[in-house]
């Protein structure tokens, strides 16, 4: 079963290995896994889905999967993400959800 643990609005940079690669805004929710064992709720790994804002030119450099990226949000927590396509669709890089540095 997946519930909802948070959804966060705000601005914030998104790099790769160590390079800025835009400013955006974003909208993002975050997500927990859980299983039943034996009648207990187990937590399991964190989902993170939604949207970064920002012209699509600028989105562009910040495509693909071959390796993550990563947006430091203005609260000072991060979130390691893949950016789908040029509208600002994210999705989770890893199972580790918002983390602080």
């Amino acid at each position: 079963m997946l519930r909802i643990v948070e959804r966060v609005l705000g601005e914030g940079d998104l790099v790769r290995e160590g390079q800025t690669l835009l400013r955006a805004g974003y909208e993002i929710a975050l997500y927990r896994h859980w299983s039943d064992e034996r009648g207990t709720l187990v937590p399991g790994a964190y989902e993170v889905e939604g949207y970064l804002l920002a012209p699509p030119g600028d989105l562009e450099r910040a495509l693909g999967t071959a390796s993550p990226a990563t947006l430091l949000m203005d609260d000072g927590r991060r979130v390691d993400v893949y950016v789908l396509n040029p509208e600002g669709t994210v999705t989770s890089a890893d199972g580790r959800g918002f983390y602080r540095a």
